[in-house]
């Protein structure tokens, strides 16, 4: 079984050449220097065009009422509950001091930079159908809390494409909390198809639980217990997802079964299909017993409702972003469904090298 490929998985390396150079060298010149910050709705990315990659952070607090949770996820995965997550569902809060503090702790990474606010601008990457007079009441006030020169925003799934080269396709950027599926013609948004799901990530999260619950009601006695502490354990259930998750090229039936065993507590415990099970959620959301849509027929929902003249040139565009992609296998099985279901186009879906900061990256290139 596939392990996550991208670099952006471990960013230790990454994260100590930032600190290095940081501490080595002036970043704030004499001209105002240019603090990027991605929003995103599970971690954020922050950085200078300078750096090779951003610092990444969760995005999410410590929820001082744990019974007074908005989202009605909050059973699907182990943890949630104790926290909050300001873009929840791809939505600005009305409250803004977590957006501060957020960009405090952003600020926090770079002592240096830190200290001369005054000489900074901040350009934070948000999602695609914010409002704009929100936007701009919220980069108003953040600019006064924090301090700094200027304080601007700007679309993520546009910088997606920056960062790819390309203005015109389609992405399917999978956050932790939400996924947008946008359509970008010749560099502008078609902001009327643009398609958000509840499905993030975390439903990979929830549904690997799930089957491991499942598990504890099947499993030999001597066994359960194992199973029962494992699918609390929101540590070693992202393990699984990112070291033995994989997407099969069609939809998986019970039937199917791997021989691969995860270490816990010193026991071997067999996960049979669950490593190609857990992911199937991302096009199939009634798994979990939520109506959303799924993957393929949000996208070809997303194609047949574009102008048909524009519409060859998204199909053979297509291309996966956010880390909730970095599932082994999601643009394969993608690409399969969708020339199944629209056999007259062309269609072609991309992973991306660096999906979990695409957007940052992109915007560092400007």
């Amino acid at each position: 079984m596939s392990n996550y490929s991208h670099k952006a998985v471990n960013h230790a390396l990454g994260i100590e050449t930032v600190f290095k150079h940081a501490s080595n060298t002036s970043l704030v010149k004499d001209t105002q220097a240019n603090l990027i910050i991605d929003l995103g709705s599970g971690y954020m990315k922050c950085g200078f065009s300078e750096q090779p990659e951003p610092i990444v952070i969760p995005a999410a607090f410590k929820n001082p009422k744990p019974g007074n949770d908005r989202s009605i996820f909050s059973d699907f995965d182990p943890g949630r509950r104790a926290w909050v997550f300001p873009l929840e569902n791809g939505l600005l809060p009305q409250d803004t001091s977590q957006l501060i503090h957020l960009c405090n702790l952003a600020l926090e990474q770079f002592p240096m930079m830190n200290k001369q606010r005054e000489k900074l601008q901040l350009t934070l990457l948000l999602f695609p159908q914010v409002k704009t007079e929100q936007v701009t009441a919220i980069c108003k006030e953040l600019q006064e809390a924090l301090g700094c020169l200027h304080v601007e925003a700007a679309i993520q799934q546009i910088l997606t494409w920056g960062c790819w080269g390309r203005k015109t396709g389609l992405i399917v950027d999978i956050g932790y909390t939400i996924t947008f599926v946008t359509p970008i013609y010749r560099g502008f948004l078609l902001e009327e198809e643009i398609l958000p799901l509840v499905t993030g990530s975390f439903f990979v999260s929830a549904e690997i639980r799930k089957l491991l619950l499942h598990k504890v009601e099947t499993s030999p006695a001597e066994l359960t217990s194992y199973y029962n502490r494992l699918a609390t354990n929101g540590s070693a259930i992202r393990s699984i997802k990112q070291s033995h998750c994989q997407v099969f090229p069609m939809a998986v039936d019970d039937v199917f079964e791997d021989n691969i065993d995860f270490a816990f507590k010193g026991v071997n415990l067999p996960l049979g299909p669950l490593p190609w099970q857990a992911p199937e959620v991302l096009f199939q959301p009634t798994l979990l017993g939520v109506g959303d849509k799924g993957l393929t027929e949000a996208v070809i929902d997303v194609l047949q409702g574009v102008d048909p003249t524009v519409r060859a040139e998204l199909a053979s565009n297509i291309v996966f972003a956010g880390g909730g992609s970095m599932i082994p296998g999601l643009a394969t099985r993608l690409e399969t469904d969708i020339k199944s279901h629209i056999p007259h186009l062309t269609v072609k879906v991309y992973d991306l090298e660096y999906p979990l900061y695409s957007s940052w990256l992109g915007a560092a290139k400007m």
